[in-house]
């Protein structure tokens, strides 16, 4: 029998491909999915997971709104990935290596050296955009996204630094500036019944509690464009509407001067 010899090109299919994919968020896992799913058959991909959190799914469970879990579908792929790739059986393997912060627990460097390609799908969670006017740093006036990860039970919210919320139990009225669907959802978070609409969902128990004691009602949302430059989508706005509320109209000249800028 003649010996054997492989090219270093079929030496290096043989070889899996390592991919670090940093965050476990959509951007992580819909990325991972297409990997697997477009890859040549003799290729095989070991991807590895990095997440700073100890369960997946980023800003699909801490961001979106709790009573919208048909949003959160997209989860399934990362389950389907785990379940199908996550056995040693497999030709591509997949693993999930939460609770390890990229920069604090390993490097970049260290990434480099050990893997063929590196994504950067964490997003841009750690700084919060401020408002250039007097009053912006005072007590009251708090961001959206860490009202947002309060009431959805986000880690970095409890524990020894512990979130303080807005004193929602000695306020009537809270004006939301800006008027995208993150402002509509904590619109409803705050009108919506917490013992008729919340109890239902998987918002944090802190929160629930908070708004059962809520004194809110008014909320004022605040805009710097009009109607018809509204960032939130039929669905939010439709939901708010369907509450047990009291909406007051905008003055009838502003909708003039909006709905002449429709097309025929």
């Amino acid at each position: 029998m003649k010996p054997r010899f492989l090219s270093y090109t079929t030496r290096l299919l043989t070889k899996p491909f390592k991919v670090a994919i940093v965050g476990t968020g959509p951007g992580g896992f819909y990325t991972a999915h297409h990997l697997l799913n477009k890859s040549s058959p003799d290729v095989k991909l070991n991807i590895d997971f990095f997440e700073k959190l100890p369960t997946p799914y980023g800003l699909s469970r801490y961001g979106v709104a709790p009573d919208h879990p048909e949003v959160k579908n997209c989860e399934d792929h990362m389950i389907n990935i785990m379940k199908d790739f996550g056995n040693s059986e497999s030709r591509h393997k997949v693993r999930f290596l939460g609770n390890v912060e990229v920069g604090k627990d390993i490097t970049l460097k260290e990434l480099e050296d050990n893997y063929n390609s590196i994504v950067l799908a964490y997003g841009c969670t750690s700084a919060d955009n401020k408002l250039s006017i007097p009053g912006a740093d005072l007590p009251g006036v708090v961001p959206a996204r860490q009202f947002v990860n309060w009431y959805n039970g986000h880690p970095d919210y409890y524990g020894e630094n512990k979130y303080i919320p807005p004193p929602l139990d000695k306020v009537d009225t809270v004006s939301i500036i800006g008027n995208g669907n993150v402002a509509l959802d904590v619109a409803r978070i705050l009108l919506a019944d917490p013992r008729e609409h919340w109890a239902k969902t998987d918002i944090s128990v802190d929160a629930q509690q908070l708004l059962e004691k809520s004194t809110v009602k008014h909320v004022r949302i605040v805009a710097r464009r009009g109607v018809l430059e509204s960032a939130f989508s039929n669905k939010e706005i439709r939901e708010l509407l369907e509450l047990p509320a009291k909406f007051v109209p905008l003055p009838k000249d502003l909708l003039d001067f909006d709905t002449k800028k429709l097309g025929r």
